[in-house]
This record gives C-alpha cells, structure tokens and sequence, in this order.
C-alpha cells in the first residue's frame, strides 16, 4: 500500500518549484515575488504525504532566515462556490486564498 497521495500533479510541479524560484529571486535584481497563491499550508498537506511536507516546510523555514529577503501574504477577496450540481443543490461553498510573496528587504547575505 503507497503512501503517495496523488491529488493534484499540477498543484505539486508548483509547491516543487518554488523554493528554487525564491533562491533565484533572492539572487537577482528584482523586488517582489508572488510566489503562491492558494492555501500554502492546506495544499501542501492535502497532496503530500507527512514526511515530504516535513521537508518542504523545513526548505521553506531555512529560506526565512536569508537576511536579503523577507515573507508575505495577503489575503484575497473569498469566493464562493458550489449551489448547484448535477446531483441537485448544494449550500454554498466559501475558498479563501492568499497571495504569497518574497520581496527585497535591502540587507546584503553574510
């Protein structure tokens, strides 16, 4: 029995990348960085498994103590969802996301 959870290979190729592209922000001249935009913590937890989102959170903390950039999030408007489906209506659903972002924060890395 697998321990895999295979829910969204697209949302996963994404959550994969990204401490990469905050090296690579970190390194270049840029000033700001919308990283994600979901719900950072519930995707990764709905779509890995304990230990591969142990290593992502633990990835992302080490990327919290560059001095040259910092974290953010921003809170999007909701969304609601879900009041009819083929099998009849269904109470409305609310999705809250948030924008994640890395900007520069003018300190050089020591």
């Amino acid at each position: 029995m697998s321990k895999c959870k295979e829910l969204d290979h697209a949302l996963k190729h994404i959550i994969n990348e990204i401490p990469t592209k905050i090296v690579d922000f970190a390194d270049s001249g840029k000033q700001k960085l919308t990283y994600y935009t979901g719900n950072w913590q519930t995707d990764i937890l709905n779509n890995y498994t304990e230990k591969q989102a142990e290593k992502i959170f633990k990835k992302m903390n080490k990327l919290h103590e560059d001095p040259r950039i910092m974290f953010f999030q921003k809170r999007n408007a909701d969304i609601k969802i879900g009041t009819w489906s083929e099998y009849g209506e269904k109470p409305a659903e609310t999705i809250t996301s948030y924008d994640y972002m890395v900007v520069r924060s003018g300190n050089e890395k020591q």
